[in-house]
Formats: C-alpha cells, structure tokens, sequence
C-alpha cells in the first residue's frame, strides 16, 4: 500500500509536479505526497518497475498517465481524494478526472489510510513499521487558525504528549510518561525534535517554533536510540515543512486579532512566498510571522496590570535546488525570538490572575538554525545527508527576594544565561530488501557546547556566582533492516553503536579555573521488532528498543568556592504491543491500540533546592506502564470523529539512597490519565465551504517533584475549544475559541523556583479568548 494524506485532488484544476525517475512505486509516494492524494494497490509486482518521472505543471490525471505510461497498470478515482491503481492486460489507458464533487474533510489527524513517515528514515508506512507512531497532518487554514501556536499545537492534538508550562520557549516535553523533571536545567531532553531530517535540540528546552506552512508532524513513541541516539529516551517529534515549488508561484497570507477575557488583547500575521527562480530547478519558499499574546496576570506589588505578554517573531527560508531528476539540495535558515515580560503564575491566596513579586520575571529564547539537506535517488536506493548548525541563547531571570508571602523585603534577581552551540550531521543510504522489507545503514555526528552563566545580587549589578561550560561530541554508526519472514510476516532488527567523548569546566571565577577531565564511553543501542499483517489494513506488531543519555558535570557549592559534581549516564529498556487498522483506502474506522513497559535506570533529573538553585541528580531507578488508544471515525465524507486516551502508572522502584524519604514516588509531571475527543464538520456549499470543528481535552492529576516541600498537585482539568470557518474561493474567515468554560484550573505548580517550596504557585489556562481571523491563498 502507498499512501499520502490529504488536501483535495479538486483543490487545483492544475499543479506543479517534480517526481524524479526510478522505481516507481516511490515515484507515485513522491506523486502523492505533491498532489495531497492517497493512492492504493495490492501488488508486489509494482516495486519492480521504472518510470521516467515528470517535470512540469499538469492536471492530476495527466500526471499519473504520464507516470504509469508503460508500466501496464491504470487507475480509477474511488473519490476527488483516493487514486486506485489497476493492471491492464492492454496496457494503461488515460483515465479522466471525475466530474466535480463536494470537497471532502481532510483525513482525521494521525489516522486513516497508510501514511508514509518520513521519521523512520525508510521510506515506511504505518502498515510497516513495527512501533507507535503518530501523524498530525493540518492543512493551511487549520494552522492559520492556530494563530502561530508551535509544540501547544501538537499537545492539544496527540494526549500522549504533555509539557510543563513555565511559558512559550520555556517548557520541557515528555512523551509517554518518560518524565525526568518539572524544573528547567543543564541535563539533556528525555525526547528529541527534529526540523526536517536536521535536529533542533540537545541540551536546551523546547524551542516551539511556530507551525507556520508546516506540511505535517510525526512523533514516534518510546526510545529511539537505535534510529536518533542520546536524548530520546521517550521518543522524537519530527516537524516537516512544506518544500519549495519549483514551477509555481504562491503566497498564503493569515492574520488575526484576540481578545482574551480578563486580559489585554492580542494579535498575529504571517505570510509564505513561494518564488520559482528557475523554472523546474530552483525555488525559494519563504515564510515570516509574528504573534502576541496579551497578558492576563496582574502584580500588585507592582501595580502592573497584565504583566506576561509573550510576542514571537520569525522567519523562515528555504533554497531547494534540483539539478536534475536524481539530485535535490535544500539549504534552510531558520530564525526565532521568543520574549516574555515576565512570568505567569499566579498565587494561592491573592485574587484570581493575581500575584506579588518584587521585580519583573523576563524570559528570552532566541533561535537560530542553518542546515543543508542532500538527497540522491539510485532507483530504489536512496541517499540522504543532513548538516546543521544551531546557535540558541535563552535569558531567564527570577525573583529571590526573601518572603514568607509577608512584606517584600530587599528584591534580589537571579539570572541565568544558557548559549548552545549545536553541530548535527547524518548520512544515510536506504532501500527495499526482500520485497517486502527495507533496510537503512547511516553515520552521524553531534557536536554540542553549552555555556551557563549564573548571577544573582542586587537587580541592577547581580555577581556570578556559578560558570559552566560542557562539550560532547557523540560518534555513531547505526543501522536497521526489516527481513520478510513470510508474505505478511517481517522481522525487524537494528543497532546503534556510539562513542562520546565529554570535557567540562569551570568558568568566570578569579580562581584558577577548574577543569573535568575529558571522559570517553561507548555505547551499544539495539532494536527488534516483529510486524504481522493478518489482514487488510491491519498491522499488529511488537518491539523492543533502547535509549540513554549521557552524564555530564554541574556546578555545587558557595560562590565563594565553587567545585564540579558529576551525575552518571541513564538508560532506558521498552517492550511494547499494538496494533493498527483501518489503514486501507476508504476505511471509515481507524485507529490503534499499545501496551509498553519501560525499565529506567539510575534516572536523570534536573531538580533545584530548598535555596532555589538548580542542581542535578541521578535519583534511582523507576519503571512505566502504559496503556494507550486512538480512534477516528468518518461516517461521511463530511463528518469525522477522533477520540483518544491514554492510562499511565510510574514510579521510582528504587530510588537513589539520597531519595528513599520520597513522599510521592510517581514520576513528576505525568497524569495517570488523560484523553482527547473531537468533531468536525467540514462540507462544501453552493455558497461557501463550511468548516465547524469542537474539542474537549482531558488532562489528570500530577505532582510536581517526588518528594516534599515539592511534591505540589497540579492538573485535574477540561479544556474546551472550538471554532468555525467560511471559505470563499481563496479567501476565508474563521471565529475560534479557546478555554470556552473559562477554566481556572492549575496546570502547572511551579513559576518561581525561588518561592515554589511554599507551595503557594500556580499556573492558571489562559482565560477564555476569542480569535477572528483572515486568511487567503493566491
């Protein structure tokens, strides 16, 4: 099965096509990706085949004529959306387009036919990859409704996700429970994200990038040590853009105004150009955005009103050159800054959306990225070699001034400044192996330096008190290889073989700088998995795979006389089962099943003390059950349905002897339970097209940190949403609206790690807010 989701073929009478020569099973992947079709065939004698590709504009059922010109197979529309393929004894006829039909809703988000994942770097669909993976697949308008959200707009999609909430560009992801931590710090991320096939993070928070002309994200659950190395104990998000169009010209333009009950109003824009600059081989696509979010937090310490307004500003280019049909080069450059006034919490105590403090909480998150992507195509083989270079500088300061929520006493500030420098490179080659199975060999190369300076002092001349400096340059060589052990049976096994070498030191202080000496480890990652294709459309599959990251060194003691403290490397071990179905063409119920068991050892976790200044710990051992599913109903073509949800239980079996008084000893920040319901109404009228949708997202109890003064609640709330949209032609208008129920619920228990062991913080839902949008494609 080959499939790509999901705008309408109808979307556009013609369209700009570049498939390039070769196997030509991959040529219609290829079609179909560009086309925003899905196209079907149950034949293995497919993958045998040649084409010579097209280059040009052409109706779509030009483009598969000329596609399948000689290879002896037609097609028929099943609907404007669905392409199936057919053998001709005669040889391929051309097929004419249907006659106009309403246009259909889009697939729902990470459900329905088989969809290629570009994140298993082979080529893989969800009926071939032995592991959980989740797809989200917006169109234009949905992300232009979205208002420039970046990770929130993967959270409120996928309930297996979830986040902190200290604020935009602050936070910390998890993925199916595999939390270390509530509090920021200098260990590296349980998961990993990627931007395209070039990696965002290492060492950093999540750097939420606006999902601004993004053609879908990918998550794949659990460790990924095999596939993406350190970092990925809980799994990956991959965010695919949309490439540039090499012979025509577009340009999307989105706009809104906010108002946010309670608090001060706000806005967005953004706009995407794509420029052909040589027809048929260069293209430049470039997109820029800026959104603010207006406060709703009054100080009145201060007498502020509305203190944490966030503004995000960005820009995004991309160059994509295609010399000729085998040969495609993307160069990218990726800019962002995140500033937030001040901090969002509020206290237990004061009158709602209010706190005091005694000075402003600001936040910077400034993003910069450059990469370059290589593919080449060998027929069925395919090589792709990805570079980047990441500079990332993230300015946090807080309130220590001393307070027992009496009189503010003398404000004192504490500042930290975090510089990353990250340089990732990965080539690999891909390809079939057995018919039915695949295989991937690669190398890859991170090189990360962090700097972390922290002051603290009088807010106008803070003195240092703790310089760090980390480097790790990680080497590794890995593979994987799916073996068909019979026609619906296929074997899966892989490894990952890296060797990491880390210096650290001290910095800043007048003494005689103090030094780590540079340690070395080496690390074997391996993978198995076994899928089973009993029917069509149904995949049922179990895995195993591995994850760690390595130690590092950290800061401890008085400024007066700093001194460096390890903590050691963790790892982690997951079995899982599952299944999926409904993943052939024309399916209306969809959906998958999990059930994993993770084993962490000698766990990771970024944790501050009772004077408030951060610190890292390896506390013990723990382990994570999980239970998880996902549904998508489409009674018509109109009408769709998702539900999903998720049962989750972790604790630290064996924590560390400087842990064993842990009061609460479930993992931070991760629910027990949590779920998702949506609906959607998308129907193309005489006048306009329609577009109603409504969702509900539950997300359960959590603690904050394992044991006292932090083990603080948090959670145990509904967030409703919903929204609708008019289209007309190329022009829409849209009304969304988020936290409908005006929630006050705490999300999150933590705002100040000067003051949270008072155990007084909490971090309020936005209040009801009101979007009314604009936007228009040329």
């Amino acid at each position: 099965m080959l499939a790509a989701a999901a705008v309408p073929a109808q979307a556009r009478p013609t369209q700009s096509f570049a498939v390039p020569a070769g196997r030509l099973s991959d040529a219609l992947i290829a079609l179909s990706e560009q086309a925003g079709i899905s196209i079907t065939i149950d034949d293995p004698r497919l993958n045998a085949l040649r084409t010579d590709g097209i280059s040009g504009r052409y109706e779509l059922s030009e483009a598969l004529a000329r596609l399948l010109r000689g290879s002896g197979y037609g097609f028929v529309f099943v609907d404007p959306r669905t392409v199936r393929l057919v053998h001709q004894t005669r040889g391929p006829a051309r097929q004419p387009l249907p006659s106009p039909r309403p246009r259909p809703a889009p697939p729902p988000d990470g459900a329905g036919p088989d969809i290629v994942v570009s994140a298993t770097k082979q080529r893989l669909g969800l009926l071939d990859y032995p592991a959980s993976i989740s797809v989200v697949e917006p169109d234009r308008t949905q992300l232009a409704r979205a208002g420039g959200q970046g990770t929130a707009f993967i959270l409120g999609k996928l309930p297996q996700l979830s986040s902190t909430n200290l604020g935009p560009g602050r936070n910390k992801v998890f993925i199916r429970g595999i939390a270390d931590s509530s509090f920021n710090g200098a260990s590296q991320s349980t998961i990993s994200q990627y931007l395209g096939d070039t990696r965002l993070i290492y060492s950093a928070p999540d750097p939420d990038l606006a999902l601004y002309d993004i053609a879908r994200v990918e998550v794949l659950e659990g460790p990924q040590g095999t596939l993406y190395g350190a970092g990925t104990l809980g799994g990956i998000i991959r965010i695919v853009p949309h490439a540039p169009e090499l012979n025509s010209w577009g340009i999307d333009l989105s706009a809104g105004l906010r108002a946010t009950q309670d608090g001060a109003p706000g806005g967005d824009g953004a706009v995407t150009v794509n420029v052909p600059l040589v027809e048929g081989r260069l293209a430049l696509r470039i997109v820029g955005y800026e959104t603010i979010d207006g406060g709703y937090i009054d100080d009145t310490e201060r007498g502020l009103r509305d203190i944490n307004r966030n503004r995000t500003s960005g820009l995004r280019a991309s160059l994509r050159w295609q010399p000729d049909r085998a040969w495609t080069l993307d160069v990218s450059v990726v800019g962002q800054d995140i500033a937030s006034r001040d901090g969002q919490y509020t206290l237990r105590g004061e009158p709602d959306l209010v706190r005091r403090s005694a000075i402003a909480q600001p936040f910077d998150n400034d993003y910069r990225l450059v990469d370059l992507t290589v593919r080449r195509d060998w027929g069925p083989v395919q090589l792709v070699s990805a570079t980047g270079y990441t500079h990332h500088v993230i300015r946090s300061t807080f309130d220590a001034t001393l307070t027992t929520m009496g009189p503010i006493a003398t404000p004192v500030a504490f500042t930290e400044d975090i510089t990353v420098r990250l340089f990732s490179h990965e080539t690999r080659l891909s390809g079939p192996l057995g018919g039915s199975g695949s295989w991937l060999a690669g190398i890859g190369l991170v090189n990360n330096d962090d700097r972390v300076e922290r002051q603290m002092g009088t807010p106008a001349a803070p003195a240092l008190i703790a310089g760090l400096s980390n480097s790790t340059l990680d080497l590794a060589a890995f593979g994987e290889a799916g073996v068909p052990l019979t026609g619906n049976l296929i074997l899966t096994a892989g490894g990952r073989f890296s060797y990491v070498r880390q210096s650290s030191e001290l910095t800043g202080h007048t003494e005689a700088e103090a030094s780590e000496p540079v340690r070395t480890q080496r690390r074997f990652l391996p993978a198995t998995g076994l899928s089973w294709r009993p029917a069509r459309g149904l995949l049922v599959y179990g895995r195993f795979q591995q994850g760690y990251r390595p130690g590092g060194l950290q800061v401890t003691g008085s400024a007066a006389a700093p001194r460096a403290e390890r903590f050691g490397a963790d790892r982690i071990g997951t079995m899982e089962a599952g299944l999926r179905f409904g993943m052939d063409q024309g399916a209306r119920l969809s959906g998958s099943f999990v059930a994993s068991l993770a084993r962490w050892n000698d766990v990771q976790a970024d944790l501050v003390g009772l004077d408030g200044l951060p610190y890292i710990a390896n506390i013990g051992s723990g382990r994570v059950r999980n239970l998880a599913f996902s549904l998508a109903w489409h009674p018509r073509d109109f009408l769709s349905f998702e539900a999903a949800g998720f049962l989750n239980s972790s604790d630290l079996s064996k924590p560390a002897p400087a842990f064993a008084d842990a009061s609460d000893r479930d993992l931070p920040n991760i629910a027990d339970e949590g779920g998702r319901f949506a609906a959607k109404y998308d129907r193309q009228l005489s006048w306009a097209q329609v577009t109603f949708d409504a969702a509900v997202r539950y997300v359960g109890y959590s603690k904050l940190a394992i044991r006292a003064p932090f083990a603080l609640g948090q959670g145990r709330y509904y967030d409703l949403s919903t929204g609708a949209r008019l289209g007309f032609g190329k022009w829409g208008v849209a009304m969304d609206i988020d936290n409908l129920l005006n929630t006050r619920a705490n999300t999150f228990s933590l705002g100040n790690p000067f003051s949270v062991a008072e155990g007084q913080q909490q971090t309020p839902m936005r209040p009801r807010s009101i979007r009314i949008g604009l936007d228009a494609s040329f």
